[in-house]
């Protein structure tokens, strides 16, 4: 199956909506932003919001993570290119299970990613990592609305079980030892950011992709017609918490 995916997303410049408009007005809720100097990024696809952070925090060094060896590479490359090899740094690794000094991140940057992990688990898993007053920001498919439509939630109820109400996830973030300082629904053009270049590449391989792979893009087609359909129950929120101290 992973091999199905990548062959799908493998291309495409991101795998999660989002755009660097975005990025950048989470950054702004970032406390002490400007004394940012260790940055984690993690499960960035290609490296969008990685090159995104490090333009926008030029006293930064950031460790960007992916688990897909050939997008780390590239990323390398990029920062090298772009003479970021300095203070950007592409590692290969599973999120869950990279080795981070204690107390030794300013923020961690999570897009799109942290239901592979899940919103409770990843918090507190992220929390000793922080240094005194250090952030966390991410994004997340979640709920707007706590009545969605009958078809909606049988969708979700397969696809994301775990997927909650941003009522839901700043309560689990306080629980876990973080205040929320910011947030906001992602807009539309966040959104077709990903999903206007996905239906390009599901058009492209539709006419000669194997049983598997044919399976996998319908399943994405019905994704991408329930997002739109019901864009008012539910899209891509973003999170950005500071670590509680004492």
């Amino acid at each position: 199956m992973d091999e199905v995916l990548y062959e799908v997303f493998g291309p495409l410049s991101q795998g999660a909506p989002g755009n660097d408009a975005s990025t950048l007005r989470a950054l702004d809720a970032v406390p002490g932003r400007d004394a940012i100097r260790r940055v984690l990024d993690l499960g960035v696809g290609h490296g969008r919001t990685t090159f995104a952070l490090a333009h926008a925090l030029p006293d930064a060094r950031i460790t960007s993570v992916e688990i897909h060896a050939p997008f780390v590479e590239r990323i390398a490359e990029r920062a090298c290119a772009a003479g970021l090899a300095g203070r950007v740094r592409a590692l290969c690794g599973d999120m869950e299970k990279i080795d981070v000094a204690p107390a030794s991140i300013d923020l961690v940057w999570a897009e799109g990613c942290i239901y592979a992990v899940g919103v409770e688990r990843a918090l507190a898993m992220w929390r000793p990592w922080l240094r005194a007053g250090g952030s966390v920001a991410f994004s997340d498919f979640v709920w707007w609305t706590g009545d969605p439509s009958r078809e909606a939630r049988a969708f979700w109820a397969i696809e994301y079980p775990d997927m909650a109400s941003e009522a839901a996830i700043r309560s689990r973030a306080e629980a876990a030892g973080y205040r929320a300082v910011g947030g906001f629904r992602m807009p539309k053009a966040a959104h077709e950011a990903y999903y206007v270049p996905l239906e390009a590449r599901l058009a492209e391989l539709a006419g000669r992709a194997d049983a598997s792979v044919l399976r996998v893009l319908d399943d994405i087609r019905k994704e991408i017609d329930i997002v739109r359909r019901f864009s008012d129950e539910a899209g891509y929120g973003f999170f950005v918490l500071r670590r509680t101290d004492g």
